[in-house]
């Protein structure tokens, strides 16, 4: 393997590892406020067609869907992506 080669594997492996580490560590978090009262917690992380999904609630009702969730009240507060990288540009 040339070195080029070698260094872009090694990179992808890097990737890779961070990937499945911030999953873990995000699914840690929304497990452990998940357990706070009054908060139910619902993740689904999808990494290259593989689902990661957690619930912190046991009902067949939850979470709710998004219609559902856009009609409820409080209103509630629906983030995208955007939201968070106008954020890192600062």
């Amino acid at each position: 393997m040339t070195a080029t080669k070698n260094n872009r594997v090694s990179k992808n492996k890097q990737e890779r590892e961070g990937v499945r580490r911030k999953t873990k560590t995000l699914l840690n978090k929304g497990h452990k406020l998940g357990k706070l009262p009054g908060v139910d917690v619902a993740l689904i992380i999808c990494n290259r067609g593989r689902y990661f999904v957690y619930k912190s609630s046991d009902l067949e009702s939850f979470p709710p869907t998004m219609a559902d969730i856009r009609m409820s009240y409080p209103i509630p507060k629906i983030f995208t992506r955007s939201d968070f990288e106008k954020d890192e540009h600062h």
